[in-house]
Parts: structure tokens; C-alpha cells; sequence
């Protein structure tokens, strides 16, 4: 009788334990909306407006991305990926690019051409 209590308050706080690690784990919500990744292709560089306008690999989504004077992304192929952390102007077309980035307040836009874009601002 007394091996069976013990053997449930052990299972019981391993219980316990497991579930706090679940829930201390899991995203909250206001976080994972905050912040996202963007692996891509540039398409275009703007250096006087300084954005870039990056394809998803995975998505397939368009997003236009401001790029503010000292932030940082790191060019994961390219001709200038050695650098640890790149400038505008040594981010060429056609490279791929990781960005961490967050929502801008009118975060939908409409290119000339009629594309629908999602507009972001690179984060350090």
C-alpha cells in the first residue's frame, strides 16, 4: 500500500512537471503576432527608399520591406553572404535573404503592376 502511494505522488508531479513545461513553452499569442521571418528572394532593391521587395520561399507572398539604416539581416546566398552583417546597397537581386521583421501599421500594399504586398520593417 505504501509502494502504490509513492509510485502515484511520483507520477503525479512528473505529471505536474510535464504540463508546466507545455504551458511555460507554448507561444503567446501577442508574441507570435508581433514578430516573424522572412526567408526569400530579393527581387528588387530600392536604395532610395531603402526596401527590399522579397518573395517567400514558402508562401509564395510578396513583402516589402523597409530597411532602416543600421538594421541588420543576414544574405544566406549571394555574392556578398560572407558579410556578417550587409548593407543595402551589397544586397543584389536574386539573393536570398533572412529577415526578422514586424508588422508596419498599413501593413497591405499595392505595387504599380497591381501585385498585393505586405509591408515590414526590418528589426534588429
Amino acid at each position: 500500500m505504501k509502494r502504490i502511494r509513492q509510485t502515484s505522488s511520483v507520477l503525479a508531479v512528473a505529471l505536474l512537471l510535464a504540463i508546466a513545461t507545455t504551458a511555460l513553452g507554448a507561444p503567446r499569442k501577442e508574441h507570435s503576432q508581433k514578430t516573424l521571418t522572412v526567408y526569400g528572394r530579393v527581387l528588387e532593391v530600392n536604395q532610395e527608399a531603402r526596401t527590399m521587395l522579397v518573395s517567400d520561399l514558402w508562401s509564395k507572398k510578396l513583402f516589402l520591406v523597409n530597411v532602416p539604416k543600421g538594421a541588420t539581416y543576414k544574405i544566406t546566398f549571394g555574392l556578398n553572404m560572407s558579410a556578417s552583417t550587409p548593407e543595402l546597397w551589397q544586397t543584389h537581386r536574386n539573393d536570398r535573404v533572412q529577415v526578422r521583421c514586424v508588422r508596419t501599421p498599413e501593413h497591405l500594399a499595392r505595387l504599380d503592376d497591381g501585385r498585393q504586398v505586405t509591408v515590414l520593417s526590418v528589426i534588429n
